[in-house]
């Protein structure tokens, strides 16, 4: 799926339009609150710290990799 800009970004190896969008707004986006607590994010591999998503772009081909912690005994 190419966003008009024609950019993409592959969310959990699916391929997501790309608007210049922000972790933050890409995970509201999707339908995740990234005010959730269990929701790790990274970007080519790296570990974002949940103090970046608001202000870290993505690029044109980046991978994010989204993890949902579950907890049960």
């Amino acid at each position: 799926m190419q966003h008009k800009t024609g950019a993409v970004v592959y969310v959990n190896d699916k391929p997501i339009g790309y608007g210049g969008e922000s972790i933050y707004e890409l995970l509201r986006s999707l339908g995740i609150d990234p005010e959730r607590p269990g929701v790790a994010v990274a970007v080519n591999a790296e570990v974002i710290p949940r103090s970046e998503w608001r202000v870290r772009r993505l690029g044109h081909g980046d991978r994010v990799e989204v993890v949902h912690a579950v907890s049960g005994g």
